[in-house]
């Protein structure tokens, strides 16, 4: 009787050994578990503000782009050029024209190669490729992370200010001067970004 108690609660334990080991398993998994985000534009924004005749700023903003971060932390983003929005039709058919070049060069293309703990909650600094007018070049940004709704949420921590020359815009650049008759337009200029991703 005795011996039949003794296997009777082996038996148990193994079995309870087993759920444990199954459990903890599937606890790790999750925990590794591999995501990717798209990014929702209703939710996003891409700005740039320019400033003429020394000073005249305004923000216009780019109305198409999209992007996404693959499961091995790929950022990718691509912003159609053509859909700058200025408030003025005539002036963005120009700087679609005469500075984008947007039939040579459509789109400004973003990517890098993220860690997993740029997508933590917090402050992060991260170098990015930006093929931009047929020229590469590499930026560096300070970016704020932070969750909300279940989204990934990244915008600048700190200004990030673009240098035409850093992608020969300069000729655009006073071209547009020289057909608008302005007195100067700045050849840098300031970016404003917010990008929520979505989990895939």
């Amino acid at each position: 009787m005795k011996q039949k108690i003794m296997q009777l609660i082996n038996k148990n334990l193994i079995t309870a050994l087993t759920v444990l080991f199954v459990f903890n398993a599937c606890q790790q998994h999750k925990t590794v578990e591999i995501r990717s985000w798209k990014l929702n534009p209703e939710y996003s924004k891409v700005s740039i503000i320019t400033t003429k005749n020394n000073s005249i700023s305004e923000v216009s903003d780019f109305k198409s782009f999209s992007g996404n971060i693959d499961s091995n932390n790929n950022l990718k983003i691509s912003i159609d050029l053509s859909s700058l929005e200025t408030n003025i039709p005539i002036r963005n058919e120009r700087i679609g024209k005469h500075l984008f070049q947007t039939e040579l060069y459509p789109t400004a293309d973003i990517h890098t190669q993220l860690k997993p703990e740029d997508l933590n909650n917090g402050i992060h600094s991260v170098s990015f490729d930006v093929d931009l007018h047929g020229v590469s070049a590499i930026v560096q940004a300070e970016f704020l992370v932070f969750e909300q709704h279940g989204n990934k949420v990244i915008t600048l921590h700190k200004p990030l200010v673009i240098k035409a020359s850093n992608f020969a815009l300069e000729n655009g650049i006073t071209t547009l001067k020289n057909i608008a008759k302005l007195q100067s337009i700045d050849f840098t200029v300031p970016i404003h970004l917010i990008l929520t991703f979505e989990q895939r």
